[in-house]
This record gives C-alpha cells, sequence and structure tokens, in this order.
C-alpha cells in the first residue's frame, strides 16, 4: 500500500511539474501572428534589428509577445503587450559588454572569479543585471540591481550534477 501511495504522489507531482512547465514556457508564433501594434513599436524602437523568433509567453494571466532579436553584436528578447507598450527588455551582455560599475560590484564579492556573460532586464523603470561569473570550480549566477548592489548569488550546478541528484531521487 505505501508503495502504491509512493508511486501515485510521484505520477501527480510529475503531472504537475509537467503542467506548470508547459504554462510557463513560450508558445512559438508566426509574423503573422504579431498584433500589428507590437510590430509598428518594435520598427520604430529598432530599426535596424532583426526578429529571429517571434513567440508568446503569459505571466500572470497576462498574455504578451516575444520577439527574440538581434541587432549586430545585440542580442534582444522583447516583450510587449497587445497594445504596442513594451512591458520587458532583456539584453543579453557578453563579459566586454557589462556596465563597469556591474564589473566592479561583482569582481569585489569574486576576486579572482572571471565573468563569463550576462543580461541586463529593463522591466518599466526597473533595471537589474544578471551576471554569471566562474569562480574557482563553482559557476554562480549573481543577480544585481542597476546600482550595483548584490541582490541574490546562486550558485548553478553542472548538468552532470544535476542528472546524479535526479538519478539519486528516484532510487530513493
Amino acid at each position: 500500500m505505501k508503495t502504491f501511495l509512493r508511486f501515485t504522489t510521484i505520477v501527480l507531482v510529475g503531472m504537475l511539474a509537467i503542467c506548470v512547465a508547459t504554462n510557463a514556457q513560450d508558445k512559438k508564433i508566426t509574423k503573422k501572428d504579431v498584433p500589428a501594434a507590437v510590430l509598428k513599436a518594435f520598427a520604430a524602437a529598432y530599426p535596424k534589428a532583426k526578429v529571429n523568433n517571434y513567440g508568446t509567453e503569459v505571466e500572470k494571466g497576462i498574455k504578451y509577445y516575444e520577439l527574440e532579436t538581434v541587432e549586430g553584436k545585440i542580442k534582444r528578447d522583447l516583450l510587449y503587450n497587445a497594445d504596442g507598450t513594451l512591458a520587458e527588455l532583456e539584453e543579453i551582455l557578453t563579459p566586454a559588454m557589462v556596465p563597469d560599475d556591474i564589473a566592479k560590484a561583482v569582481k569585489a564579492d569574486f576576486p579572482k572569479g572571471k565573468i563569463v556573460s550576462g543580461e541586463k532586464t529593463t522591466h518599466g523603470s526597473a533595471v537589474t543585471f544578471d551576471i554569471v561569473v566562474v569562480n574557482g570550480k563553482e559557476k554562480v549566477r549573481v543577480n544585481l540591481s542597476a546600482d550595483g548592489k548584490i541582490q541574490k548569488k546562486t550558485v548553478m550546478k553542472s548538468k552532470k550534477e544535476k542528472e546524479e541528484k535526479e538519478e539519486k531521487e528516484e532510487k530513493e
């Protein structure tokens, strides 16, 4: 009986995780599915940028139109409301693109660390940075406010570590 209950619980948790993951994922769409107001706003703001992918995303019950773009070496993910207003902008940063004050804040906390990538997110007037640092054998994601204050640090697990953890959990 305990085995049955445990199995049922695992199946239900797994199904819930799949439902949540499916709901959180972006849905790919084509350009013709994007409202004209979104396309017009994008073209006005980024006339030289090229769109690689279109999609929709639902966050907190609000549907957004996502455009994955590139302009020269700059990669951006843009979330628009259906009326064409920009809801969120994510810019992918190479180590050289990380602003000096952000890099200095990371280096102060990780003096021997090496910045390997980053992302600048603008949501309304709020700006945050997610910087990935290799510090010895660890890879750490550092979340900072626009003024360089560290908000959160997360040690990133390698694929191998994640797989080993999943295998261990399956055996238990």
